[in-house]
């Protein structure tokens, strides 16, 4: 065998490799969020009617009594003075005021006992533990916000799992942030959104490339939402791992090594 069909046979493979590296990338169109999308699908007459979600049960609300009076704050918030008020700052602040919904769709507090939340948005239930608690109290203010939003994440995320954020809203790139953002090989055109309604599972589908899904209806969760990322093709080729440059350096490293041997 000549030197020159050696030497051809080694930069044939050597460009085989080059093309297999380029045929597994995946394109940059592929992975940027927010472009402009022909034909886009997304429903954004429906915007608004996701922000103003309706409690249900078994979700965990804070509530913060504020009072003129000292005891009074100190008697519903766990404390008194700047130990309450730096409570309330704080994720186990959160935690000793939260409250969580029965299945019956009640709350219970002190004084004021069951108050009924299920089917009220956040600002309603606000307005209905303040009117309850103004039967009893006087000059009384409340704050109420979900004491923790729990997600799903699962499939083409770098840390899939269950998350809990301490957020009264959360939208799908804050939930995705939390996993550490899709990998490479997510499929940012059908990211599915499993949703519990009216005791059913229901499936919705986000094209991540579209810049129109900050209108959708989905675009903004809600508490336990699962969202799940399909996987693109290539994966499962066996290309994520592949050492592409490990390869491509040795072989030039050893081409040039044979052209220096042959020459000395």
């Amino acid at each position: 065998m000549s030197r020159k069909f050696r030497i051809s046979n080694i930069f044939n493979l050597l460009a085989l490799f080059a093309l297999i590296s380029m045929v597994s990338c995946i394109p940059q169109k592929k992975l940027r969020y927010l472009q402009e999308v022909e034909d886009s699908q997304v429903d954004t007459s429906k915007s608004e009617e996701n922000v103003n979600y309706h409690l249900k049960p078994n979700d965990e609300v804070y509530i913060q009594v504020n009072s003129v009076d000292p005891r009074t704050y100190a008697f519903f918030n766990g404390g008194g003075g700047n130990t309450a008020t730096n409570q309330m700052n704080n994720d186990i602040g959160l935690y000793l005021n939260s409250y969580t919904i029965s299945d019956s769709g009640f709350v219970e507090l002190p004084v004021a006992g069951e108050i009924s939340l299920v089917g009220l948005t956040i600002q309603e239930a606000q307005a209905a533990v303040e009117e309850k608690l103004r039967e009893y109290l006087t000059e009384v203010s409340v704050v109420l916000k979900f004491s923790v939003f729990r997600i799903t994440l699962i499939g083409e995320v770098k840390r899939p799992g269950r998350y809990a954020a301490y957020a009264s809203q959360l939208n799908i790139f804050e939930a995705l942030a939390l996993s550490g953002d899709m990998t490479s090989y997510g499929n940012r055109t059908r990211v599915m959104i499993i949703r519990k309604e009216d005791g059913k599972e229901h499936i919705y589908i986000l094209n991540m490339l579209d810049k129109n899904i900050v209108n959708s209806e989905y675009y903004h969760l809600l508490p336990n939402d699962i969202i799940y990322v399909e996987s693109l093709g290539a994966k499962t080729w066996g290309f994520e791992k592949f050492p592409y440059v490990l390869i491509l350096s040795s072989l030039t490293t050893f081409i040039a090594l044979m052209t220096l041997m042959r020459t000395i």
